[in-house]
């Protein structure tokens, strides 16, 4: 049984904080920090130091101590003492906005029939205001732990994490550790990532540039290309066209131009995407006034991206606990006239990883590509054996009021360089609800999509487990 004490503090702690919480949570929305180019005391852009210097104040305007690490691009907050200590990870950096917004600009956050709707404003900045209600409560309540709580927050975690290679050298991994960043009631796995940037071997010619994608983990929603203009090819594609809503075609200066858009969604979950640069290739590859050789580059790029469980890489493979791997395309580029297209590859524990590399870049080889980057990030499992995943069970089905098992994710969090680190959601839909959540159109709301959205009290219903979370498991580390 949960604290029912600790519930009705809540509950009174809210009222009194919730609109102060929400218009600090806006505020630090509205910092774009998308990583950009390193400068001094930031390492990963200006607006990336702005946006942790900003959620370090939070807590320090709280009477929490606060520190940034400029250099490593991280900043830490601290509660109370004790031998152990209880780790919670989020992280400030968003991933690039796109373009087709709906309801209101990236960075103006807003508020629509209850949710919160603005870049970031679940992943991950609703993990640093999760943390920031967490501690704060306590103290407001004169509530001390047994244990040290530790507030880490990153600003890297999309782009490679190497804030937490940072923090790791220069600290101690907590002893157990939340990262509000996932699902509920937890994980207690996660797939391993391989981020591949491949370039073909023979040069384009006819097609002169490819602007398309910021980043490895979102579906390509967006591709512009131009091309050499000729009047037979302007005229072919024209014809394909003929109803085709998907791409668009103009001719400017001596050059076809081409908008192809699709539907995008996190790399993790790619079930109901559609990948621009797939609909724009398979279009020009079958253009015969498009030269031989540039059709050939992209009949073999479209073999590649065909398939967003990877079988254009040969890495089919279904996992019994991870389930099956993932392959998408966030980037497409011209580098030296060779088309370059990149990869996150997602997979489970009994794929072997030098056996995946090997045969992706075999068929990249087989298809006129080879790799030019790699970075590849094992997943893992937490210990069959750990009595935490019970637990946490337990208090997410009593206050959400649904039995439900922790889960093997697809995403990549922090939990994946701590130890016994479980990653949980920071939005929970209660079943007896009355008011409807804001549903909106495909390739919207979610993480990683347009008009990113958060339901609010949702959101402080996740902050209500994520207290329980933490007392409860205070007395058992």
């Amino acid at each position: 049984m949960i604290d029912k004490n600790i519930d009705t503090l809540f509950t009174k702690w809210l009222e009194k904080n919730k609109e102060d919480l929400i218009g600090k949570w806006i505020e630090l929305a509205k910092i774009p920090s998308v990583t950009s180019e390193k400068k001094e005391k930031a390492p990963f852009g200006t607006e990336c130091a702005r946006a942790l210097n900003y959620a370090a104040c939070l807590f320090a305007s709280e009477g929490i101590e606060s520190k940034v690490y400029d250099e490593g691009g991280y900043a830490l907050a601290h509660l109370g003492d004790g031998e152990k200590t209880i780790g919670l990870f989020s992280h400030s950096d968003v991933v690039p906005v796109g373009d087709g917004w709906l309801y209101t600009e990236p960075f103006n956050p807003v508020i629509k029939d209850g949710s919160l709707i603005g870049r970031g404003v679940e992943d991950n900045k609703s993990g640093i205001i999760a943390s920031l209600c967490l501690m704060k409560f306590l103290k407001d309540n004169g509530i001390k732990l047994r244990n040290r709580l530790e507030a880490f927050i990153g600003s890297d975690e999309e782009c490679g994490m190497k804030d937490m290679l940072a923090y790791l050298s220069e600290n101690e991994i907590p002893d157990i550790s939340f990262v509000p960043d996932a699902d509920f009631p937890c994980s207690t796995g996660e797939k391993g990532i391989c981020h591949l940037w491949a370039k073909s071997t023979n040069t384009l010619k006819q097609i002169k540039s490819i602007r398309a994608g910021e980043a490895f983990n979102i579906v390509l929603d967006k591709i512009e290309a131009e091309i050499e203009y000729g009047e037979a090819l302007y005229n072919e594609i024209a014809e394909k066209l003929d109803g085709n809503e998907k791409i668009t075609l103009s001719d400017a200066d001596g050059v076809i131009k081409l908008l192809a858009k699709g539907i995008s969604k996190h790399a993790s979950i790619p079930e109901g995407s559609e990948n621009a640069a797939l609909t724009l290739f398979m279009l020009l590859s079958e253009c015969e006034n498009l030269c031989e050789n540039d059709r050939s580059v992209l009949k073999n790029a479209v073999e590649a991206l065909s398939c967003y469980y990877g079988k254009g890489l040969n890495i089919l493979h279904e996992d019994v606990n991870f389930g099956k791997n993932t392959c998408v395309n966030g980037m497409v580029k011209i580098e030296d006239g060779r088309l370059m297209l990149s990869f996150d590859i997602r997979y489970g524990d009994t794929m072997d990883a030098d056996l995946l590399e090997k045969n992706s870049a075999e068929a990249l080889d087989r298809l006129g590509f080879e790799i030019v980057y790699k970075d590849n990030s094992p997943g893992f499992s937490i210990d069959k054996d750990s009595k935490i995943p019970e637990l946490l069970e337990r208090i997410y089905a009593e206050i959400a009021l649904e039995d439900k098992k922790s889960v093997l994710m697809s995403g990549g969090t922090y939990a994946r360089k701590l130890k016994n680190a479980f990653s949980l959601g920071t939005s929970v839909i209660l079943p007896d609800r009355k008011d409807k959540v804001l549903q909106m159109p495909d390739g919207h709301g979610g993480p990683h999509q347009r008009d990113e959205r958060i339901d609010i009290d949702g959101f402080f219903t996740a902050v209500r487990i994520l207290i329980h979370y933490v007392i409860e498991s205070d007395k058992i580390i």
